[in-house]
Parts: C-alpha cells; sequence; structure tokens
C-alpha cells in the first residue's frame, strides 16, 4: 500500500507554487497576446488592472502605478502583446500576468465580432422595435437567476412604490455556456403567461460574465418577446447587445423596477388634483347658470305684463329645477368615483390592515410568515395600528 502522501496547509500549497513560478525561468520573461478587456484604474493604489483573452481563456494582468506608460493607450477590445512576468498572489492562490511593457496590435477578434454582429442585427432591424412600457401593470415577470439578488431588489421597490404587482421569477442562468439557450427558454415561458412587462437581467461582472447577454439567439429572443422588456443587466456603465434589443435600458435591476410602475402616491396626489378640477369647473357652471337665470327674471319684470310674467316665472323655476338636478347629478357622481377610487387606493395601505384589529410580528427585521420561524424564548416586536408591543415567544403551534 502506497504511503499517505504529505500533508500541507493552504497557506504552504499557495508558497510553494509561488516557488515554482519563480523557478520556472519562461515565467520570468514572457509575451502574451490577447484582447484587452475589464480594463480600469484602481484610484486609491493607482495601479491599472485588466484582463487578456481570446475566444478559449482569459487570464488576469496588473499594470503597477509606477508604469503608466504602459497604460496610456489602452482600451477594451484591444488586440496587444504584453510582455511581463506571471506571479502568484498567494493569499487568494491566484495568479496574474505583471506586464512590463505593451505592443498593440489593433482591434482584437472578439471586439470585431461584436462589432460585426451588432451591426448585422441593427441592420435586421431588431434594435428599432421601442414599444411603450404599461403604465399600470398588474403582472410584471423577471428573468435571472433565483438565486442572486436581482429579484430581492426588484420585490423591494415594487413593495415601496406599487405593492398590488404580481411578480413572478422565471429563473435561467445568466452566466456561462448553458446561460443563452436558458435564457432564450425562459423567454418561450415568459411568452405563454399573461404579464404585462418583462424585466430581465444580472448584476455586474466581467465582460465575459456578460457575455450570454451578446448572444445573437438572446437578442433574437428579447425581440420576439410578446412583452414589452426592460434590460438591467450589469452596471450603469456595461452594454450589451440584448440593451439594444429591449423596449427600454435601465441601469440597474432597482432601477428598472421604478420605471416599471407608477408611485400610488403619485397617482393619488394625480386623482386627488383631477377631483379639484372637476369640482372648480362645476361651480363655474352653477355661477355662469345662476347669472343667466338672474338676468332673464330682470328682462321679464321689465318688459311682460303681470300674466307673462307669471308664466315666465314658472317656466324659469322649471328650468332652475332642471340645472340644479343635472349639476347635483353630475356632483354627486364625480364624488362616488373620487370616493370609489380613493377607496381602492387606501385598501391597498397596509395600516388599513392594522385599523381592523389584526398586528404584524416581527422577528429582528423580518415578517414573521409561520410559526415554524420561531421557538419559545425568543423575542418578537408586535406592530399594531398605534404603537408596538415586545413580547416573548412561550410557545409555538400549527
Amino acid at each position: 500500500m502506497p504511503a499517505e502522501p504529505m500533508t500541507v496547509t493552504v497557506s504552504q500549497l499557495n508558497r510553494k507554487i509561488g516557488y515554482m513560478f519563480r523557478g520556472e525561468s519562461s515565467f520570468a520573461d514572457i509575451c502574451v497576446r490577447g484582447e484587452v478587456s475589464d480594463f480600469r484604474k484602481n484610484e486609491k493604489s493607482g495601479h491599472y488592472y485588466l484582463k487578456l483573452g481570446d475566444e478559449g481563456a482569459s487570464v488576469s494582468a496588473i499594470i503597477y502605478s509606477w508604469n503608466k506608460a504602459a497604460a496610456a493607450e489602452l482600451e477594451n477590445g484591444m488586440e496587444i502583446i504584453a510582455r511581463g512576468k506571471v506571479s502568484v498572489y498567494e493569499p487568494y492562490g491566484t495568479y496574474s500576468l505583471q506586464i512590463a511593457s505593451v505592443r498593440t496590435e489593433g482591434i482584437g477578434a472578439l471586439s470585431d465580432a461584436f462589432e460585426k454582429l451588432k451591426i448585422r442585427l441593427g441592420e435586421e432591424g431588431l434594435f428599432e422595435q421601442k414599444r411603450d412600457i404599461p403604465k399600470t401593470p398588474s403582472h410584471i415577470c423577471v428573468i435571472t437567476s433565483e438565486t442572486g439578488a436581482v429579484l430581492q431588489d426588484i420585490k423591494n421597490v415594487l413593495s415601496r412604490r406599487c405593492p398590488q404587482v404580481r411578480v413572478t421569477l422565471i429563473p435561467a442562468a445568466v452566466q456561462g455556456d448553458q446561460a443563452p439557450a436558458s435564457i432564450v427558454s425562459a423567454f418561450r415561458i415568459a411568452n405563454s403567461l399573461d404579464c404585462d412587462t418583462v424585466i430581465f437581467g444580472r448584476g455586474g461582472g466581467s465582460s465575459e460574465d456578460l457575455s450570454a447577454f451578446n448572444d445573437e439567439a438572446v437578442v433574437r429572443a428579447i425581440y420576439g418577446s410578446k412583452h414589452p422588456t426592460i434590460s438591467a443587466v450589469g452596471h450603469e456603465t456595461d452594454f450589451t447587445l440584448a440593451d439594444f434589443a429591449a423596449d427600454m435600458r435601465a441601469p440597474t435591476p432597482s432601477a428598472a423596477a421604478e420605471l416599471s410602475v407608477r408611485d400610488n402616491a403619485e397617482r393619488l396626489y394625480e386623482l386627488e388634483g383631477k377631483c379639484a378640477s372637476v369640482r372648480r369647473t362645476l361651480y363655474r357652471i352653477v355661477d355662469t347658470r345662476a347669472t343667466a337665470v338672474t338676468f332673464t327674471e330682470r328682462e321679464i319684470k321689465l318688459k311682460s305684463p303681470t300674466m307673462r310674467l307669471a308664466a315666465e316665472e314658472q317656466r324659469l323655476g322649471t328650468v332652475s329645477r332642471h340645472i340644479k338636478q343635472s349639476i347635483d347629478n353630475l356632483i354627486g357622481s364625480k364624488e362616488r368615483t373620487f370616493l370609489g377610487k380613493t377607496a381602492v387606493i387606501e385598501a391597498l395601505n397596509p395600516l388599513a390592515v392594522l385599523l381592523r384589529g389584526y398586528s404584524i410580528t416581527y422577528s429582528g427585521d423580518r415578517a414573521v410568515k409561520s410559526s415554524d420561524e420561531l421557538k419559545p424564548g425568543d423575542t418578537v416586536k408586535i406592530r399594531l395600528y398605534e404603537g408596538s408591543v415586545t413580547a416573548e415567544v412561550k410557545e409555538t403551534g400549527k
């Protein structure tokens, strides 16, 4: 039976790998050809970080702050030959290329392919479709990873602005080789659902992380969506072909949620303004009709004999009653409409539920939905319509 190999710590393993890189002369001075992506400057240290990649792989690289000349002409999408040495960052067990000098070789193959695909799809008209996003949706579908923070960010914004909107997650892989097919499948599911808007996206990442949203099949799926689409891919500075194909682009997932609905408070304010305008219009009508009646009565008294005056007074009385009845009916109708819409909005107010004697129990900052979330001895906070109380759980049950 072979002897058990030596056991080392993670630090010792990474140190051994570092010794191996430093001891291999071919890693001490090497030229690497690749396309620049994710090029950025760390404002605190002054170092420049980037990735060099080709169609099959990518490697992290660094240009130190004292070597600004090497970074002066670099841009994302450039094909370069970088000369330097390979080093290992032992705390993380990662290796990178420390660049000493750079020779530019023009536009990289990946950027060139991106631009050619963008032009071809643009000529087909896939970026021209810009439908209006519904202002008062009742159902929104979200295409994203079920484990990421995107869905929660969107739900948080919608629960604050328009809690009556229903949100359906259509899970999809948003990174890796399987992501394009997964996203296309998710759009097929969205097309089969009765929803108003589709939000799709993921959090920030490298250009490789976002590459699924540059896939031609994904772009065509977005263009072919039955429902208006909002793109929320990456950070504000990240652009993908999916952004061009969507009906609207949002800089972040939270911004996408903001753009997808109107705030209930804004809608209530607007409704109150319209009701006030209706009241002012009705008051003007009443004043105008009253003035006309007064003028007519004066004319009758001046020009008519007693019998005609009596007949005209009777006619005017009938007209006045009809006017008053019409105005009363109009005012009543408008007030009923106003009260109905106010009642709908008031029903959406969570405090209305508390007013009927219900309460909300919190464990920490989280609302408790099931007794399974608590155990005897836990301290909970109970929110009432007026004020709150703190209590200790004695027992739980179903």
